[in-house]
């Protein structure tokens, strides 16, 4: 699920948002202010990783295939 990080421009409140489409309206929960911006969040997820031979990850996302 999208969840977006915010600042708004009226009290300078940065909050989190779960939004499920592209029209949602979004306002400051500390004030009446609908003056936000969309922060810069990094992107993390939860993945799986195994160590193969010698240290060499496996699974944790990479675009190289195994050798051998």
């Amino acid at each position: 699920m999208p969840i977006y990080e915010y600042r708004c421009t009226s009290c300078g409140q940065v909050f989190e948002k779960l939004v499920l489409g592209r029209d949602a309206s979004i306002e400051c929960p500390s004030c009446p202010g609908a003056a936000v911006e969309k922060q810069f969040s990094a992107f993390s997820f939860k993945g799986e990783r195994k160590i193969i031979g010698s240290g060499t990850l496996g699974n944790a996302g990479s675009s190289c295939a195994p050798s051998g």
